[in-house]
């Protein structure tokens, strides 16, 4: 990859970081009926990072996502942070896993994805508040991410459709491997 690439490939990348901390910070402010709830719309910025240039890109982006956006809401380390940290390592490992073994598409990993961040949180919070008890909200939570990962992974297919025509194999399904 020559040096032109190599700082356009650098732009893109930082460009989806800050577009996911921007939709990480506005995201809880968003009223949803149901409490504890959130949509997952900056993991739509991962997901377009992981069919557009790699595993790596995803996972910067995903933990520098919760890093800075925890800086900036000033809960870095706080409860907050340990539930988002956890379900993007849970999300992100599943997604890498089925990315590299399974034939799943775009929006199949995204669902995957949404379960898995939503056990990642509920494990967290059952270590952190040490009450076993907290397992029932995962039967719901779980149910939840259904619809929230459809929504995030179409959202992710049609932003990477418009933007790069030469990925759109991999939106389809047919996911390329990057070994």
């Amino acid at each position: 990859m020559n040096r032109k690439n190599k700082i356009r490939k650098m732009t893109l990348v930082t460009m989806l970081l800050a577009m996911s901390i921007v939709f990480h910070m506005i995201e809880p402010v968003i009223p949803m009926p149901i409490p504890g709830v959130k949509l997952g719309l900056a993991n739509i910025f991962g997901l377009i990072a992981l069919f557009m240039f790699g595993i790596k890109e995803m996972l910067g982006i995903n933990f520098m996502r919760v890093i800075v956006a925890s800086l900036l809401r000033g809960i870095i380390f706080g409860t907050g942070f340990w539930l988002s940290l956890s379900g993007v390592f849970l999300s992100s490992m599943i997604v890498i896993i089925l990315y590299k073994y399974s034939k799943l598409s775009l929006v199949g990993l995204s669902v995957a994805a949404a379960a898995f961040h939503n056990v990642g949180q509920i494990l967290a919070i059952i270590i952190i508040w040490a009450s076993v008890f907290l397992i029932y909200w995962l039967p719901p939570m779980i149910w939840l991410s259904i619809p929230t990962g459809i929504l995030t992974g179409t959202l992710a297919k049609e932003s990477i459709r418009r933007v790069d025509k030469n990925k759109m194999d991999a939106v389809l399904g047919v996911i390329k491997r990057r070994d």
